[in-house]
């Protein structure tokens, strides 16, 4: 038996942009943000603290995409691919996953504190 729950939505931006990025999400959410100390993310807690909007410094072109956190990463990869996703690579301790369509999101291990007491429980025991 395992869990899992959408944690994150991360906007994904050109590096040298997270400042500019985190204080338009910022002020469009009426919620304050926090860029890390190297500059490279930023995190705004949504007013109920379910769901953070993560703007992060990448490489490649800009995009949205889902984090999903589990207790389980190998079963939450069976269990997704089960259902037509694929597994694409690891990066950093997270597995980069695609669904069906061509969506790519990330799945996470546990990352704050709502998976404990909320998110879906999967399989049996």
């Amino acid at each position: 038996m395992h869990k899992s729950r959408l944690s994150a939505i991360v906007i994904d931006v050109h590096a040298g942009h997270i400042e500019q990025a985190a204080g338009f999400w910022s002020q469009l959410l009426g919620e304050p943000s926090q860029v890390d100390g190297d500059g490279q993310r930023a995190t705004i807690l949504a007013a109920d603290k379910g769901v953070t909007l993560v703007i992060e410094a990448v490489a490649d072109e800009a995009r949205i995409h889902f984090d999903i956190e589990t207790n389980d990463l190998a079963a939450e990869i069976h269990r997704i691919e089960a259902l037509g996703g694929r597994k694409i690579t690891v990066v950093d301790h997270s597995v980069i996953m695609e669904a069906p369509t061509g969506h790519r999101f990330r799945l996470t291990g546990p990352s704050s504190h709502q998976l404990p007491s909320g998110g879906k429980v999967w399989g049996e025991d």
